[in-house]
């Protein structure tokens, strides 16, 4: 029997009106090498039985029903029982673009990680578009290049496990945490990649992630959001140690990080704080981020700016009309943050 070369995991969930297509674009694929699982995770609709017709009639193809668990879950129980060489994460009401398999399996030479590009469909009509800017293998002191142009340069490239090929033996034990329902997939991407010693990137698009009205991301405001935010930002500052203590001269890394923590979470918390609808943004919890992150400064991968801070939340969440009546009420907020 020949190895396989590629477990291909999809976790299902409630997916009746989209899992064929996703289905049918791997089966499309000229690229053979592969095994399906197929994790129905405690669906309520149709799709255990749309699962279960695909394994009755491709050998290739294996089903696992289980209680629901959540995304993390379903892909975990699917890695437990992947035999391929790699691993590929394929979400149910997505798809994989034609010969993308192909394209992507025509360079590897055992590399730990693949990547290819993704064009981002909302109800069905091609909208953003994130590809590698060239192809080619990057291992070594060149890994210092990768982070910078897929980094520095294309920010959401390593956001998602999606249109990329994991290498097994490198993944490990390593799994998605399944007490995240936030950016978990981002955090299981980065501590991959504190492993990893090489990539080939793929100047070609392989991946369709389709978006949905009803799936379309917003700013959460709710006690839960917080919550998961309160567990995120400790792992993803320590998946970023080990990569800035991997790789020193990256300032790429130090800079996304950065700009993540203040562009991105630290003005969604003080968007919850504003909008007044938490009970759970307390001085314990303000007081733990800004330890993390003075921890973070002290080892050189983050600056404790409190102008900047500013800036980027006025700039994000307020009109400049409101920016001047808001400022003290903003610095006063900050101050939790920033020691003075």
């Amino acid at each position: 029997m020949n190895k396989c070369r590629l477990s291909i995991i999809v976790p299902v969930y409630n997916a009746e009106d989209y899992l064929d297509r996703c289905l049918v674009s791997i089966l499309e694929q000229d690229f053979a090498s592969y095994e399906v699982i197929l994790v129905d995770d405690g669906s309520t609709d149709s799709s255990p039985m749309i699962c279960d017709r695909y394994s009755a009639t491709d050998p290739r193809f294996r089903t696992i029903h289980k209680v629901n668990g959540g995304v993390s879950s379903a892909r975990n129980a699917g890695l437990d029982l992947a035999k391929g060489e790699y691993i590929m994460f394929v979400d149910s009401d997505d798809s994989l673009l034609p010969d993308s398999l192909e394209m992507m399996f025509e360079h590897i030479v055992g590399e730990d990680l693949a990547v290819g590009g993704y064009t981002v469909y909302i109800e069905g009509t091609p909208g953003r578009e994130v590809m590698p800017r060239k192809s080619m293998t990057f291992m070594g002191e060149d890994m210092n290049i990768f982070y910078d142009e897929n980094i520095r340069r294309n920010c959401e490239m390593l956001d998602a496990p999606w249109s990329k090929i994991f290498r097994r033996k490198t993944i490990g034990n390593l799994r998605f945490c399944e007490d995240l329902s936030y950016a978990e997939d981002k955090l299981f991407v980065f501590a991959f990649m504190a492993s990893c010693s090489s990539v080939r990137t793929c100047k070609d698009f392989v991946y369709a992630y389709h978006l949905r009205s009803g799936s379309l991301g917003s700013d959460i405001v709710s006690d839960c959001h917080l919550m998961q935010l309160r567990r995120f930002l400790p792992a993803y500052s320590a998946v970023i140690r080990r990569l800035s203590e991997k790789y020193p001269e990256c300032r790429s890394i130090a800079g996304l990080y950065h700009n993540d923590l203040v562009g991105r979470y630290i003005c969604r918390i003080l968007n919850i704080f504003f909008s007044r609808r938490t009970s759970l943004l307390t001085e314990e919890f303000i007081s733990e981020l800004y330890s993390m992150m003075e921890k973070d400064a002290s080892l050189g991968i983050f600056s404790l700016r409190k102008g900047q801070i500013l800036n980027l939340m006025i700039y994000k969440y307020l009109s400049p009309r409101r920016a001047v009546k808001t400022y003290k009420l903003a610095s006063s907020v900050v101050s939790f943050f920033i020691k003075r």
